[in-house]
């Protein structure tokens, strides 16, 4: 049992944390929105622009290369988010555990208020990856309408 002190200061970092995670995640997601509509807007521009077809070749490599320095600025804020998710996740479920969250019959009777599996279901999440391949994707088709104009 923890005493009572402890309890409050579990109590006080919890949602702390809890909020750090949903605001990561967040910051994830209008990373990758953010990032991906620049790349949607380069291609557009590239593919409905009348200069497409003359574009000379040091051009057309500082417009990929342009592109790729785009794609892994935001690749690596993403990452960079995604360490602290982790982290602040990490954390989270040890607070959890600390509070009882996890333990049988301690809020509802022969049952965890939480399922066990929670406790390493982070471990599996692939929403990064997601995030990531899109933002590569995107490059991959700018560049190759670079590569066919």
């Amino acid at each position: 049992m923890i005493t009572e002190g402890t309890q409050q200061v579990l109590s006080v970092l919890y949602p702390l944390y809890k909020d750090e995670v949903y605001k990561r995640r967040e910051q994830m997601m209008r990373l990758t929105a953010f990032g991906s509509s620049g790349l949607i807007a380069m291609i557009f521009s590239l593919l409905l622009s009348s200069l497409n077809s003359r574009l000379s070749l040091p051009a057309a490599l500082l417009l990929g290369l342009t592109a790729l320095i785009w794609c892994g600025l935001f690749c690596g804020l993403i990452l960079q988010q995604q360490y602290r998710h982790r982290l602040a996740k990490q954390v989270l479920i040890q607070l959890e555990q600390a509070l009882g969250f996890y333990e049988d019959g301690l809020f509802i009777e022969r049952q965890p208020l939480y399922p066990g599996k929670w406790k390493t279901a982070w471990l599996t999440d692939r929403t990064g990856t997601f995030y990531l391949s899109s933002l590569c994707t995107l490059t991959g088709i700018f560049l190759l309408a670079l590569l066919l104009t």
